[in-house]
């Protein structure tokens, strides 16, 4: 059907034909446009380019191996990793119910799937010889062994705690069989000094941890990660690492104290207990209502005496006159009584001027007192809370449930009105209930279950942290281990940071405090030629309608208007720019390395009152906000919304808080 010629179709027979006299295989050519021969792509290169080619065939050989190889490894410690978080939360969850054998059991676990974990690890042990690479093969060998150094710790930690594991209500084996809980505190006095050698251990491996992390560069990783936060995450366990290997430095010497605070060895300490009513509040937590002398040997109290704080004063014949600061709102009184001498914020320099004078009362055992404590209600409340109702004999029966009347705490209610009720007739001793009260709380929480016990603990902890009970000793070793772990009620200047305290003291409002909580705005601007303009409000607001407090009545006077002196304390070198809400402009002044807003305003039962208070801080970080709020004692949590530069939060103040943020 077609008809071709020769002529029409040489090339086609000349790719059929022999081998030419080039001797190139026709088989193996390409056939151009123009009919000429063309050698294959592969047949062109040089012995050099073949070399090349052969290399980066090889190179993506290798590195396609070491990948899959890498995924493999990888997928293996991802699942080892999960495997081992998981058991670290089952430890936790086991150490926070109390069971100590289990925990044990699961720390073990958890250090054998660390082991697995860093075996399989170390098959990618060639990374450490490639650039990019090394850097993070490296710092996952640092946090291994930071992890195992942790580990370590922990395990020593949990070996410590075992022969205690029976009187700090952990279940396991009971290593003070029969006895009270007296001999069993007894036992842990006369011991401890055999667990101080286990802290060197666990200080050694803390301090490894900490310098492995540190090896690691926060600045070697990105911001974040699909959407996660990385160089931060590294920043904090820095921190926290650094924060282990303080706390455990720092707290030794104070457990090295506590058998000399508690009295071991049969050594019995004297204390000054002060009550003081937080319900009329003053600078340290509130009105210094009440003392008590106690007895400590060998970890039991026992009560010497108790009395009104107004005996007290009757016996104290100095005739002071009234602080100048304190006298211009507190005009019922000419003197400095002794009931007012907690004037200082800061619990040392109240209990400095207080003891100075206690020392000059007549009949008082000053010169065998070791140390000063200071309880106020909620202190009381928090025990009876874990305890239940306790009964004093010739008192009644107190708790820490509601009670109607005031809708306060039973406790509450019925102190006042066997304190400060009205009566008809001269009543002796008004204030005698205290001593007894301590007592039967004492006695139930000796005898209380072991299973009680964590909880009694970590409400003794709290109330310390939230400043409802403070200490104040002679010793200025003991004295300086309590200020470490911050049980002293300190109140210092902080470097390089903002600083708010708010302290209000009620110099006339019955019992009114009760009824009153207030919450605070702070709003911060941007650093500007070294300062920060910041303004904080705050909110008083008085919950209850007012009691007739008219004497002739006779009934219980606990809310009144309140008639409040505040002060404000701020970093040094602040100057004020405006204030409102206050009776007249505050005054401002310096003060123990502070600056202080110094004024005062009245607040009706049922009513609200604001502070507003604009005001310039020495700051030089442009970068961070940094700020320390000091939470007076006494009062209850608080709520702080921050407002810095247009960001918002939230910030519940339970107790001293540190709030930090990117302006």
């Amino acid at each position: 059907m077609f008809n071709f010629s020769t002529a029409q179709i040489p090339l086609l027979k000349r790719k059929k034909a022999v081998p030419d006299t080039d001797g190139v295989d026709t088989k193996a050519t390409a056939l151009a446009m123009d009919g000429t021969l063309k050698l294959p792509w592969y047949r062109r290169l040089s012995k050099l380019q073949i070399g090349l080619l052969a290399g980066v065939i090889i190179l993506l050989t290798a590195l396609i191996t070491i990948g899959i190889f890498t995924y493999v490894i990888a997928k293996n410690l991802s699942v080892q990793a999960r495997e081992a978080e998981f058991t670290a939360m089952e430890a936790y969850d086991a150490f926070k119910g109390q069971n100590l054998p289990l925990t044990e059991e699961k720390l073990l676990v958890l250090d054998a799937q660390l082991q697995d974990f860093t075996t399989t690890y170390k098959q990618l042990s060639f990374y450490k010889f490639v650039p990019f690479a090394k850097t993070y093969y490296l710092d996952g060998e640092h946090g291994l062994k930071a992890a195992a150094a942790g580990m370590s710790a922990g395990e020593k930690a949990i070996a410590a705690i075992t022969p205690y594991a029976d009187v700090l209500g952990f279940t396991g084996e009971d290593s003070f069989e029969g006895g009270t809980t007296e001999d069993r505190i007894k036992v842990i006095l006369d011991t401890i000094d055999l667990v101080m050698p286990v802290f060197n251990d666990m200080t050694a491996d803390l301090q490894i941890m900490e310098q492995e992390l540190l090896e690691i560069d926060p600045n070697d990783y990105p911001e974040s990660l699909a959407g996660k936060p990385v160089r931060q995450y590294v920043e904090q366990v820095h921190e926290l690492a650094s924060g282990a290997v303080t706390a455990v430095t720092e707290y030794r010497p104070v457990i090295e104290q506590i058998p000399y605070v508690a009295g071991a060895n049969g050594e019995t300490r004297k204390y000054l207990i002060l009550f003081q009513n937080d319900n009329e509040l003053r600078p340290t937590g509130g009105f210094l209502t009440a003392y008590a002398i106690i007895n400590v040997t060998d970890g039991k109290v026992e009560a010497q005496k108790s009395d009104d704080i107004y005996e007290l004063d009757q016996k104290f014949r100095a005739n002071l006159p009234i602080p100048e600061k304190l006298g211009r709102y507190l005009t019922s009184e000419r003197y400095w009584n002794l009931r007012d001498m907690n004037v200082s914020p800061d619990f040392k320099s109240s209990m400095d001027t207080f003891f100075e004078n206690y020392q000059n009362v007549p009949g008082e055992p000053s010169d065998e007192i070791d140390g000063i404590i200071a309880v106020d209600t909620h202190f009381l409340t928090n025990l009876l809370t874990v305890l239940g109702p306790v009964a004093v004999p010739g008192y009644g029966t107190f708790s820490s449930e509601i009670d109607p009347r005031c809708d306060c705490p039973q406790i509450i209610y019925v102190l006042s009105e066997i304190i400060t009720r009205p009566t008809p007739y001269m009543r002796e001793d008004r204030k005698g209930i205290l001593g007894p009260l301590m007592s039967a709380i004492l006695s139930k929480a000796y005898g209380a279950p072991k299973q009680q016990w964590p909880d009694l603990f970590a409400t003794g902890f709290a109330s310390v942290q939230n400043k409802h009970a403070q200490f104040y000793f002679l010793n200025d070793d003991i004295q300086k281990a309590a200020e470490t772990v911050e049980v002293a009620g300190r109140m210092l200047p902080v470097e390089n940071s903002d600083f708010l305290a708010i302290i209000n003291s009620n110099l006339a409002g019955a019992k009114s405090n009760l009824f009153i909580n207030y919450d605070v705005k702070q709003t911060v601007a941007e650093p500007e030629s070294g300062y920060i303009t910041k303004t904080v409000e705050i909110t008083y607001r008085n919950t209850r309608r007012a009691d007739n407090c008219n004497l002739e009545a006779g009934l219980l006077c606990l809310n009144a208007t309140l008639r409040d002196w505040t002060r404000i304390y701020v970093p040094a070198g602040s100057e004020l720019i405006q204030a409102q809400g206050f009776s007249e402009e505050p005054e401002t002044y310096e003060e123990s390395g502070f600056t202080v807003f110094d004024g005062f305003f009245t607040l009706e039962p049922l009513a609200q009152a604001k502070l507003v208070l604009t005001y310039k801080v020495p700051y030089l970080d442009t970068q961070n906000y940094r700020l320390q709020i000091w939470k007076q004692g006494g009062i209850e949590s608080y709520k702080s919304l921050l407002d810095v530069t247009g960001g918002q939060e939230e910030v519940w103040v339970e107790k001293d808080t540190t709030y930090q943020v990117v302006f």
